[in-house]
């Protein structure tokens, strides 16, 4: 059948919305494959410096060439022509800028990301004391519940409210679709202001816009702006010094109820078992790992007698069938109360730089964090981690940890960009995965015994630095032993 022919049954069918969709949507298309180009971004600097001149009380003006000078990686002056943005705005235009931080991010601009953040959460307090809305004394959590990395982090929030360290606004927690309505609930307890009504989120949405406390740069009550991987190890650090534990317990009926969930598995009520997440999306970034090279270390803890249980959602590959191993990522059991249930009830769990990995140490779970990127990036509570490597791929070497801690790719996440650096990154191979998994077992049982070079290669590890101005400090967890030692000339 010819095109003719097809396109005219497709009306015939009803099929012309459809094909007018089709052919409206060609010129966007068309416009954004231009506009990634350096002719694109060329002639969109163009374009907006001829805006700014016509309507210099145009707040969006400013700021759509302030992103194209971002683009152009002139980011004092990006930053220069979003601060007259702001100053201009009739709007609230945090959410804007918000996305900008975000793309600064993934190509390795920290300072610039944090300077972007803080200037539109000043702007927000400015506005809010010019029309007397901080009298209201509350304030709005919304970027806290939509993603469960990011629900684990109202755990920094909730310990800064019990410190003292922030001010002493009514938190209200302002989400109709969390992204876990089980262990939002748990946090009821430290934060029983929660919203979760669509109606009622709606209407308070325009309100929450000028009075939210941002989960990217945190607001103590010195009135220092941080990012919350900065703020996270300051506090947890004093927790920790002032011998608190963690918040959270789970509750006998979710235990109960798990139990009777795993046993449908084989498992009966005693046996010890291992969470798992191992991050894989389809676009594939620098969080990325594969599963498959996780087996030598599942063997290991059912070899122990342990169970692994891997968690996820069905998007992920599947994980190949082996005794004492669930693949709860992709069985009919998922839910948010059995999610919770396994981050709380499991004797140590292993993560990626995924969200997931936050969540067991709110309820004391420890955690080993493997390809974690990017280098000598601390992890909060006393967890046990090793690192991406970084090849030059010029040179045809492994990076020593000190030139991949002061490379550009540090905390760019698109391997796009990091490949345009010049740099591969490298995942953890099966034994270094297998030797961390092993060395935290034999830590809960109570055997191991570090040596004096081991505390010595700790120490020279976290002395390294990230290049950036708002450093994340250093934490009590722990650089995989045998890790360090194998790679102890890149140190």
């Amino acid at each position: 059948m010819s095109f003719v022919h097809q396109q005219i049954k497709q009306i015939h069918s009803g099929g012309l919305p459809v094909l007018w969709r089709k052919i409206s949507a060609f010129p966007q298309w068309l416009g954004s494959k231009i506009s990634d180009s350096k002719v694109g971004i060329l002639f969109a600097y163009f374009i907006n410096t001829l805006a700014v001149a016509f309507k210099p009380d145009s707040a969006k003006a400013y700021e759509r060439l302030g992103s194209t000078l971002f683009s152009l990686n002139r980011f004092e002056e990006g930053l220069t022509l979003w601060k007259k943005a702001i100053s201009l705005q009739t709007d609230d235009r945090y959410p804007e800028l918000f996305k900008q931080s975000v793309a600064l991010l993934h190509r390795g601009q920290w300072d610039t990301m944090i300077s972007a953040l803080r200037m539109g959460a000043e702007a927000q307090d400015e506005f809010a004391r010019k029309h007397q809305l901080d009298k209201l004394g509350i304030r709005f959590l919304r970027e806290w519940t939509y993603a469960i990395g990011h629900m684990a982090l109202l755990d920094i929030y909730v310990k800064m409210g019990i410190l003292g360290w922030r001010n002493q606004f009514r938190p209200i927690v302002l989400d109709d679709k969390p992204a876990n309505r089980c262990y939002l609930d748990y946090w009821r307890q430290y934060l029983p202001y929660m919203i979760t009504d669509p109606v009622g989120v709606k209407l308070l949405t325009p309100l929450a816009t000028r009075l939210e406390d941002h989960l990217r740069v945190i607001t103590f009550a010195d009135g220092r702006r941080l990012n919350y991987l900065a703020a996270i190890l300051e506090v947890q650090q004093q927790w920790e010094k002032e011998g608190r534990g963690p918040l959270l317990t789970l509750k006998d009926s979710d235990h109960e109820w798990g139990w009777e969930c795993l046993k449908r598995f084989g498992m009966k009520e005693g046996d010890w078992f291992v969470g798992l997440h191992v991050r894989a999306t389809a676009s594939k970034n620098a969080r990325d790992s594969d599963i498959d090279t996780y087996r030598m270390a599942i063997e290991s803890i059912t070899a122990r007698g342990g169970w692994v249980i891997r968690m996820g959602n069905p998007s992920m590959p599947p994980l190949a069938t082996m005794p004492r191993v669930i693949d709860y990522a992709h069985s009919e059991a998922r839910c948010d109360s059995m999610d919770v249930f396994l981050w709380a009830r499991c004797r140590f769990f292993i993560g990626t730089q995924s969200g997931p990995y936050l969540v067991p140490s709110t309820f004391g779970v420890p955690c080993v964090m493997i390809n974690s990127f990017p280098m000598a990036l601390s992890m909060p509570y006393q967890n046990i981690s090793i690192y991406k490597l970084y090849r030059s791929e010029k040179e045809n070497r492994l990076m020593t940890f000190s030139e991949a801690c002061a490379s550009r790719v540090e905390l760019a996440e698109s391997l796009k960009y990091i490949s345009s650096t010049g740099v591969r990154l490298v995942d953890n191979t099966p034994e270094e995965i297998n030797d961390v998994v092993l060395e935290i077992m034999e830590r809960l049982e109570g055997k191991i015994v570090y040596s004096a070079e081991d505390e010595e290669l700790q120490k020279r590890f976290k002395s390294l630095k990230l290049p950036f101005t708002n450093q994340f400090g250093t934490s009590a967890d722990r650089i995989g032993r045998a890790f360090l030692q194998k790679y102890t000339h890149l140190l």
